[in-house]
């Protein structure tokens, strides 16, 4: 909710989602690299092979990126073969890790296995989008069960190894909050909704009128106990109608000049008058202000505790993986395929 204005920090991603990658398997036989002549062996990894259709989403991912930014096109060669390096090494830290984790204990594997294919299925809410979902991936149900059960001894893994989620003193949130306080520095804001009854510049005075009136009549119902989100979903006639005409938190600048004036004005769980605006008439409900000035330390702790642990996990998997890779014998052939 609070405006991130002049806010320095950029919050980094740490891990990679693993569940939407196309990743090797970690428990594939040796002969099927053989029996599978279409598929393109680019690396071992301690004996395991890593196909180049793994490399695939990443490539995919950073095209996208690219493309944000004006490139066109699929990519010249050389981006393309610089791009397919770069996701082998994040694959290869994939394995090695795979293959680290699999030396854990994880009780009640299938369990968990379960419960993240039921986390998938509400996120798509009906089977048929499921299994929508599982065909763009060009995965069976038993491949998407080996996913989840790696990404489970891979995450059980990292927390093992204090990489994920590791603990971060207090005193070091704070310190580093009392550091970088003009960071969180913000202009005042409010939590407001409002009821709005469309009557625009160009409707006729006798339209404006009618408007007016309704939004009168629905100001006094609740003003006579009337709840002012029931009011709002049944009346509202914005998009935000649906929502209780909840605004959430806004600063000056976000609504029409006359709102701002009055929203701003009011008090915490005031009701406003009967506000004209170029879209309508409005009623206001203000239902929480900020003041301007440097948000309080409880209300960016959690913000700042999440930047520390991605930093820290970063560089603490970075060292890891880097260790593994010492260890392992890796082997190569991404020029050769």
């Amino acid at each position: 909710m609070m405006q991130k204005r002049n806010v320095l920090i950029v919050l980094t991603s740490l891990f990679v989602t693993w569940c939407f990658m196309s990743i090797s398997n970690s428990n594939a036989d040796a002969t099927k690299e053989s029996e599978t002549k279409d598929r393109i062996v680019v690396a071992r990894v301690n004996g395991q092979p890593i196909y180049k259709e793994a490399l695939a989403a990443y490539i995919q991912n950073d095209l996208k990126k690219f493309r944000k930014y004006g490139a066109k096109g699929k990519g010249t060669p050389e981006l393309i073969k610089r791009m397919e390096r770069r996701a082998l090494y994040k694959v290869i830290d994939q394995e090695l890790l795979m293959q680290e984790s699999q030396h854990l204990k994880v009780e009640d594997i299938e369990k968990k296995v379960d419960e993240g294919i039921k986390k998938l299925k509400v996120k798509y809410r009906t089977e048929e989008n499921f299994k929508s979902y599982l065909a763009s991936k060009k995965r069976t149900d038993q491949e998407l069960r080996e996913t989840l059960r790696n990404n489970i001894y891979i995450d059980t893994y990292l927390e093992a190894k204090g990489i994920r989620n590791p603990v971060i003193p207090e005193e070091e949130i704070r310190a580093y909050y009392e550091d970088t306080k003009e960071n969180y520095r913000r202009d005042e804001y409010i939590r407001a909704s409002h009821i709005l009854i469309i009557a625009d510049e160009n409707a006729s005075d006798e339209k404006k009128d009618e408007a007016r009136k309704k939004a009168e009549t629905i100001r006094q119902e609740i003003i006579n106990g009337k709840d002012f989100t029931d009011m709002a979903r049944e009346f509202s006639e914005d998009g935000r109608a649906a929502n209780g005409g909840e605004l959430d938190y806004i600063t000056r600048g976000f609504m029409p000049p006359e709102f701002d004036s009055a929203a701003f004005a009011m008090k915490k769980d005031d009701l406003s008058e009967v506000i004209q605006t170029k879209f309508g008439f409005h009623i206001i409900k203000v239902f929480d202000k900020k003041p301007a000035g440097v948000t309080p330390y409880d209300e960016v702790r959690n913000f700042i505790k999440k930047y520390l642990q991605e930093e820290v996990s970063r560089k603490k998997l970075v060292s890891h993986t880097e260790e593994l890779q010492r260890k392992a014998k890796i082997e190569v052939f991404l020029n050769e395929s």
